[in-house]
């Protein structure tokens, strides 16, 4: 009897797994893998970020995440930040419930690499934020993202962010140590 219910439970089984990336790919699940992965692996993002916050003048911010490390250039200097890539992925695994709705919009290679577009919406009491992320079909990590902020309030609430991620030839920056006061 033992041998025979294992066998009949290997269809289901079978079915489940199979049926998982669909809803995945409907749902946000291959947006949030995507962007916690960024987490876990070194990366270097490029963001330039335009707002009423930049006074309307492009602002750029670069972030490294390297073994275990964060680092991020502000003003041209690179500082080490005391907050790290694991603690910013808990934090991400946390707001995925929060993660709004997503839709693929379809395959757009980012830089010669394929990769599925992905939209999403997220309302909240503070405001809306649409991102457009471009996930890679084989690295399942981001490649760029575009993230457009509406707080309400006409043109002085919005705010336009584009990042651009690189997985390749990542090395620790030139940290300038804080001056002691």
């Amino acid at each position: 009897g033992e041998q025979m219910n294992k066998f009949t439970l290997l269809p289901i089984a079978v079915l489940l797994t199979a049926a998982r990336p669909i809803i995945a790919a409907s749902g946000c699940d291959t947006v949030t893998a995507a962007v916690i992965k960024v987490f876990q692996v070194p990366a270097h993002l490029y963001m330039t970020e335009t707002g009423s916050f930049t006074g309307g003048k492009t602002r750029n911010v670069e972030t490294i995440y390297l073994n275990g490390a964060t680092f991020v250039m502000v003003n041209g200097q690179w500082r080490k930040s005391v907050i790290l890539p694991k603690d910013l992925a808990e934090g991400k695994k946390e707001s995925a419930e929060k993660a709004g709705t997503c839709s693929i919009v379809g395959d757009e290679a980012v830089s010669g690499e394929p990769a599925t577009l992905y939209k999403v919406h997220n309302q909240t009491p503070a405001g809306t934020l649409d991102t457009q992320i471009w996930v890679s079909k084989s690295r399942g990590l981001p490649l760029k993202q575009i993230n457009d902020v509406d707080v309400g309030g006409g043109a002085r609430g919005k705010s336009h962010t584009e990042i651009r991620y690189e997985y390749t030839n990542v090395t620790a920056p030139a940290v300038t140590e804080p001056k002691p006061k």
